[in-house]
């Protein structure tokens, strides 16, 4: 599997495009926000020859959403998220007022959705869906057993990796004071759900820098 990072939007969303050899790829959280920024992710997409398969949102806070509708239009995908986050959807201009983001380009309606013990995959690529309520009712993270990461041209390294949205940061863990949040539901889900998960996993949030699980069982709680 190969991934790129790319960090968007004025709240610095790490979005994620994980591709297989073949070409295959799935976009977590792809929140473009400009012009400048949906020519980033589209120019990579085609330099590396990508079909774009699935669009995944960890949640639907709205600077996680905003570029949904652009890789809608352009790829012909519509975003997966979880069922009860849905209703955030409908509070995009709220939210906006709110978070002091552009309301230009809203998100449509999700395509379908995912919940906890799903699997997203498309060949050599497999995310194990993980709910873990509290920063939003229905956030998730993707939790992948095993990534084969290239270190240099002859050497690579197998890992665990967790997309973790905004549940779980490097060092701290996500708001729980907006649209439903919860923050017994999100430090138990933590503890019981991510903290668990291999020390080796590299965790990789929805915004700042990349952790381990091992770390983070040393700063939380």
């Amino acid at each position: 599997m190969k991934f790129q990072h790319f960090t968007f939007n004025p709240f610095g969303v790490n979005c994620f495009v994980l591709s297989n050899e073949q070409g295959d790829a799935i976009l977590i959280d792809p929140s473009v926000s400009n012009t400048m920024e949906q020519q980033t992710l589209d120019k990579y997409i085609k330099e590396n020859n990508l079909t774009v398969r699935r669009m995944l949102n960890t949640h639907l806070h709205l600077d996680h959403v905003l570029g949904n509708a652009f890789v809608e239009r352009t790829y012909g995908v519509k975003a997966e998220a979880h069922q009860e986050d849905e209703f955030l959807l409908d509070l995009q201009e709220e939210q906006s007022e709110l978070y002091g983001l552009p309301f230009e380009d809203p998100a449509p309606a999700l395509g379908d959705y995912i919940a906890e013990g799903d699997t997203v995959e498309v060949p050599g690529v497999k995310l194990h869906v993980l709910h873990v309520a509290g920063h939003s009712p229905g956030g998730v993270a993707f939790y992948c057993e095993k990534a084969s990461l290239q270190l240099a041209p002859s050497k690579s390294i197998e890992v665990p990796l967790l997309f973790s949205g905004d549940i779980l940061f490097a060092g701290s863990r996500g708001r729980s004071d907006l649209f439903g949040g919860d923050d017994h539901a999100l430090a138990t889900g933590i503890k019981n759900k991510l903290l668990t998960l291999p020390p080796e996993t590299i965790v990789l949030p929805g915004h700042g820098p990349s952790t381990t699980i091992e770390e983070e069982r040393k700063s939380q709680f």
